[in-house]
């Protein structure tokens, strides 16, 4: 096993990928599965970094979760309370309740934490 440092670079990323692959099946307990334990962190790190993946809003959530189960807004009305209140958050205008977000798990599926505002703007 070779020394480690940060990927700093695509060319870095290029090869720690390509050995990563080399010992992905490396036998439990060798050498070569610890390389991998450490090139699979230092892969992700850099991934993280340079490929940031951003979480979907609680709206965006709400209407792919209605597309996917083939329901319309006027579904979300019983777990959201009345038609004006499913209106102004769909559109941005209200934030979600934790009753609403509640309802919605109810109805949808979707977690509670995925629907209520991010806590760490909340404090």
């Amino acid at each position: 096993m070779g020394e480690f440092r940060t990927i700093t670079t695509k060319v870095e990323y290029d090869q720690a990928v390509a050995r990563l692959w080399e010992v992905f099946d490396a036998e439990p307990g060798t050498p070569e599965e610890a390389e991998g334990d450490v090139l699979a962190e230092l892969v992700a790190a850099y991934d993280a970094r340079h490929y940031p993946i951003s979480c979907p809003s609680p709206t965006d959530l709400i209407q792919g979760r209605l597309d996917a189960l083939g329901l319309s807004e006027a579904d979300l009305i019983p777990g959201m309370g009345s038609r004006e209140k499913v209106t102004e958050v769909l559109s941005g205008k209200m934030t979600i309740t934790p009753e609403m977000a509640l309802g919605l798990h109810k109805l949808l599926g979707i977690a509670v934490a995925d629907l209520l505002p991010d806590k760490a703007t909340a404090e």
